[in-house]
């Protein structure tokens, strides 16, 4: 045979089973959407009162004191008391001591991620989708929180364009949507404000959400169940988080890990709901087309 008609076998091989290849669809059976929920933060969970120095009581209401949403789908919700005092996802066998049995969830998402922030004193305190701007962030945990920010040379942080810059020169970035911690124009009216946060005032006693859990494999009559970590009475950070991982920033003066959840909420959650923390009842999805509303009005004791 000779090089010019072996190579046209060859070709004519390949194209023949480029067809076949073409030609050939597999129905897996499988149901797979970005399945959309709607999420509601009741107002009291987003309410605290606060001892002034003075020794007065101021009482905040503000979306910053949403801490980061878990949700989970799971095969199914048990009621309070049957696992946990609270809804709780049902549970397989414990198998290590001490630790609670794994919920093995279908899949899940967070309204909030817990965000690099590049001051160590923001380690497991902060959280995408809850400020406007910079100087939201300043003047939340300055003078709301009374919790004033220092940098790595311990001096006071009061301008919102230092955390900015700080943040863009550590991490190498250029803009507000690569930090993902600020406000963009989420509903595309021209101006960002808190109607682009995550959390918006619903009016009705309520903050509403919307998210996706994208690319979800569907099965029938799973349930979605979540739960709100809120920022502890003490100091502040997340419980979710795990303070020692994250990103280790030794840059400068800086010595510190940024943070980052613990890799088994949503399979153990009862080890990092704590009171004050809010859940959800759960609810059958029960259409993966469908857009269900979850409410998180079950407050942790």
């Amino acid at each position: 045979m000779t090089y010019q008609m072996r190579n046209s076998v060859i070709a004519s091989v390949g194209l023949l089973g480029l067809g076949l290849t073409s030609g050939c669809q597999f129905d897996e059976g499988l149901i797979i959407e970005n399945m959309r929920a709607k999420v509601f933060v009741p107002e009291e969970a987003a309410t605290r009162e606060f001892l002034r120095e003075d020794g007065s009581v101021e009482v905040i209401t503000d979306v910053a004191l949403i801490g980061p949403v878990f949700l989970g789908l799971y095969a199914s919700v048990a009621p309070p008391e049957s696992i946990e005092a609270y809804p709780h996802p049902e549970v397989g066998p414990q198998y290590i001591e001490n630790t609670p049995g794994d919920t093995y969830p279908y899949g899940g998402t967070t309204i909030g991620d817990i965000r690099y922030a590049c001051f160590e004193h923001f380690t497991c305190k902060l959280s995408s989708g809850r400020f406007v701007d910079y100087d939201d962030i300043v003047d939340w945990f300055n003078n709301s929180l009374n919790d004033p920010i220092v940098d790595a040379a311990e001096a006071p942080v009061t301008s919102g364009e230092y955390i900015k810059q700080t943040c863009y020169a550590l991490l190498d970035i250029s803009t507000d949507a690569e930090l993902r911690i600020t406000a963009q124009d989420r509903n595309e009216d021209g101006k960002v404000d808190e109607k682009d946060l995550d959390f918006v005032d619903n009016g009705d006693g309520y903050y509403v959400a919307e998210t996706t859990i994208w690319q979800q494999e569907y099965f029938e009559n799973f349930s979605l169940w979540a739960f709100m970590d809120a920022p502890s009475e003490v100091n502040y950070t997340f419980g979710s988080c795990d303070p020692s991982d994250g990103s280790q920033e030794n840059e400068y003066a800086n010595n510190f890990t940024s943070g980052r959840p613990y890799t088994d909420v949503l399979n153990q959650p009862a080890k990092y709901i704590e009171r004050g923390d809010w859940v959800a009842e759960g609810l059958v999805w029960k259409n993966p087309e469908d857009v269900p509303e979850i409410y998180l009005d079950y407050e942790v004791q």
